[in-house]
């Protein structure tokens, strides 16, 4: 079996048996909903509400892979993003802090990939996740994304997140970028 997929299949069901609110977004996410690319790590966005919480998830985490920062509790504190190891596979287990991205955990659906049945997030949320990026690669996964889902997804949710997002970063081309490729058919 594929190291990633053992690995994403590992924390998933760690996850699962805990009942701790998660989504795969990222490159996984990006090749279920556009184009399929070669991915090294894995991305997974969890729902944690209290720094006790956050705490008991570390400790509990050392059962199944290694936690990389040398101080774990400091490090999410910064970043929000705890990064471990798994069966030699970084996982980015990035804590939700906004309400889009708790948002998009609760509208994350089941998938089956490559074995492994996980709850995955909408690509309108996978969108949500890559229009601040300014990489180039990102846009280029959200045209595809849109390329490929254009008729299944809901418009008026990503537009209205989108333009949340581009009033928050002072940025009117994160909303105006989407509007138009939801106009280019």
């Amino acid at each position: 079996m594929n190291g990633l997929i053992k690995a994403l299949g590992v924390v998933v069901q760690w996850l699962e048996n805990r009942r701790i609110p998660y989504m795969v977004f990222g490159g996984i996410a990006n090749s279920i909903y556009g184009n399929p690319r070669q991915t090294f790590d894995v991305d997974i966005k969890v729902s944690l509400e209290s720094g006790e919480e956050i705490e008991g998830f570390i400790e509990a985490l050392r059962t199944v892979g290694t936690v990389l920062p040398e101080n774990p509790m400091t490090f999410v504190r910064k970043t929000n993003v705890l990064p471990v190891e798994v069966e030699d596979v970084r996982i980015d287990l990035v804590v939700a802090e906004l309400p889009f991205e708790k948002e998009g955990i609760e509208r994350s659906a089941y998938v089956d990939f490559s074995g492994v049945r996980m709850k995955v997030c909408q690509p309108e949320d996978l969108i949500i996740q890559k229009v601040v990026s300014t990489r180039e690669k990102d846009w280029m996964d959200i045209e595809s994304i849109v390329d490929h889902q254009r008729d299944r997804m809901d418009w008026d949710y990503l537009l209205k997140h989108c333009r949340e997002l581009a009033a928050f970063m002072d940025d009117p081309t994160i909303y105006t970028r989407i509007e138009k490729r939801k106009d280019e058919e």
